[in-house]
């Protein structure tokens, strides 16, 4: 009577294993690039709207501690109740925060910058994509004497 071994057919064999992984990799590999082809021209457009509406934010946010502002050579300077001074200027197509630290870029890839003193504040245009961003910002109306209670967030 001849002898069976009993055979073990359940599982992966190692082997098995790693070329079904390496499918696996190769696959996830190779999506993100068929992702980037498929998005559309737009929404570099979309993300540059993006950006400068956060800036008007952070500028906004900013302007709260705003003790006055003023325009020269269509350069913003921003002074806040600490009368620290920060100025903001096209150059380029870039739009820069300058300090008392140094400068960097806050916006990119836009057409123009002007600021307009008004009576009640600044106006703020920004030109990006063919099309016109405004913001007014006004400066704050605490009296010299109560600084104490306006706390900066930044």
């Amino acid at each position: 009577m001849p002898r069976i071994s009993p055979v073990n057919d359940r599982g992966f064999t190692l082997l098995e294993m790693v070329i079904a992984m390496f499918m696996f990799f190769a696959v996830i590999a190779v999506v993100p690039i068929f992702l980037q082809t498929v998005t559309s021209p737009g929404s570099d457009l979309s993300r540059n709207d993006q950006e400068i509406q956060t800036w008007f934010q952070e500028i906004s946010k900013e302007a709260k501690y705003a003790r006055d502002y003023a325009v020269e050579q269509n350069r913003l300077i921003i002074t806040d109740i600490d009368g620290v001074e920060r100025g903001y200027r096209r150059s380029g197509g870039n739009l820069i925060r300058s300090g008392k630290s140094g400068g960097h870029s806050v916006l990119q890839n836009i057409d123009g910058f002007h600021a307009q003193l008004v009576s009640d504040g600044v106006m703020i245009t920004v030109d990006a994509n063919e099309k016109q961003y405004k913001k007014r910002l006004r400066p704050t109306k605490a009296p010299e004497e109560e600084d104490i209670w306006i706390k900066r967030e930044l």
